[in-house]
């Protein structure tokens, strides 16, 4: 499979793979944008997001597996939020300019695992981007990042991304969580694995349900038997639910 390492800013951790179809149904080509997991730190790279960068290109679609700067690599929220709009806006601009297809920057869907699902949910609720996700799919997406601090409970990695304490910057929280973003006017599917223990199924049963509520095209799909893991095991129920799920047609 062929694959193109483009930078879309100066740090060494702003650049992503491009993997192409090698015979595209049509052009433009639509895009999907792959967010990797791993608690948002640096020793977790894009490597997680190959495997479905690459399925999505032998489906016809340009896959664009994005790296940002992380904890311990380069970045805290600031630097995350930063890196993940910059790279999905650079799908109209520099990846197109290097991609030997044109690309369809109006069908641009997010994929997301775990770290990277909340990074693709927040996406969703960014409203004056240069290119909008047309479809977002959470894959055990940490959705609600205030509702173990705001009973007392410390997710580390929660912590260390943002920098802050909850009770020092509730606010901070709320603007880093996608269930405090809704409606966002995107469609958004989330997955998950009903036996996940590091990412709570509640997390995306609450997010969907708020996000409903608000008027939002949300939906949710738990798979009986399998954790948070599976989703990086392909052939797993999660694994072909993710597929199908980001390269589903349009509705309508």
């Amino acid at each position: 499979m062929n694959r193109q390492t483009i930078s879309y800013g100066e740090h060494a951790e702003q650049f992503g793979h491009l993997y192409l179809p090698e015979k595209p149904v049509s052009e433009p080509v639509p895009v999907v944008v792959v967010i990797h997991g791993g608690f948002w730190h640096g020793r977790y790279a894009l490597n997680l997001g190959t495997q479905y960068a690459i399925e999505f290109a032998r489906a016809g679609f340009a896959a664009w597996n994005i790296e940002y700067r992380r904890v311990g690599a380069g970045g805290l929220w600031p630097e995350v939020r930063q890196d993940v709009v910059d790279a999905l806006e650079a799908v109209a601009t520099v990846v197109q300019q290097r991609s030997a297809l044109a690309l369809d920057t109006d069908d641009v869907r997010v994929l997301g695992h775990s770290a990277g699902g909340h990074l693709a949910g927040w996406l969703a609720g960014c409203r004056d981007l240069a290119v909008r996700p047309s479809r977002v799919v959470t894959q055990a997406g940490v959705l609600d990042l205030v509702a173990g601090p705001a009973t007392g409970a410390v997710n580390p990695a929660v912590r260390d991304l943002l920098g802050v304490s909850f009770e020092d910057d509730p606010e901070l929280y709320r603007a880093a969580s996608p269930l405090y973003r809704v409606p966002t006017g995107v469609p958004v599917h989330c997955i998950h694995g009903a036996l996940d223990v590091q990412v709570p199924v509640a997390l995306s049963e609450r997010y969907v349900a708020a996000a409903v509520d608000a008027g939002d095209d949300a939906s949710l799909s738990v798979v009986e038997g399998e954790d948070h893991f599976d989703f990086l095991r392909p052939g797993s129920v999660c694994w072909q639910q993710s597929i199908a799920a980001t390269t589903a047609p349009p509705a309508g």
